[in-house]
């Protein structure tokens, strides 16, 4: 039929010429030529490996020498928002062994975004600096705020070392002597015991 039809053409003077054998159906190609992938198509067969959508000049991606529309592409290969599932076809966070969409990724119990100060993570949640440390560190026995830097361990408790005081006059108990009533610290004076009685 081909050869038939380029006879006619020519006998009304209109010159054909082959431009390759097309890469889908393997028939010469005349008239317009897709050449994508180092190879010829005719258009209509140029297609997405996956749906079988005409590509035409439409943007295409190629995986495996065969090439996909940018919809099918990027829902079957691009990396996958642990929050959304959602492809992610731009910036992209990779945090916890998962990738995340940059919105996406944020505390586990505010939900804002992290900062300069990055996150923490407990059983594979993000979690902002304030909150991590306000539900996961140990209390102070003293305020029962989280302790986040230095601390004194006591009476079978944790404090900041500003809240290691009396019970009752509020002095500091750091290297002194001190006696326990319930559960805090107080010194010799406030239990009516003279610091020279002790030794």
């Amino acid at each position: 039929m081909l050869g038939s039809l380029a006879s006619h053409m020519t006998e009304q003077g209109i010159t054909t010429t082959q431009k390759g054998c097309c890469s889908a159906c393997d028939k010469p190609i005349v008239g317009q030529v897709i050449t994508a992938l180092g190879k010829t198509w005719h258009p209509e067969h140029f297609t997405c490996a996956h749906c079988n959508q005409e590509l035409g000049t439409k943007n295409f991606f190629e995986r495996d020498g065969r090439p996909y529309c940018e919809v099918d592409y990027h829902n079957l290969f691009s990396p996958r928002c642990a929050y959304c599932n959602g492809p992610i076809l731009d910036k992209c966070v990779t945090a916890l062994d998962t990738t995340w969409h940059p919105e996406h990724f944020f505390c586990a119990q505010c939900g804002n975004t992290f900062g300069d100060d990055g996150f923490h993570e407990k059983d594979g949640k993000p979690y902002c600096r304030d909150d991590y440390y306000n539900m996961f560190a140990p209390k102070c026995g003293g305020c029962n705020a989280a302790i986040m830097d230095n601390y004194i361990s006591a009476l079978n408790a944790q404090w900041h070392p500003e809240c290691f005081v009396c019970r009752d006059c509020k002095q500091s108990m750091k290297k002194k002597q001190f006696y326990e009533m319930d559960g805090k610290p107080v010194c010799p004076a406030c239990v009516g015991v003279s610091d020279d009685e002790d030794e």
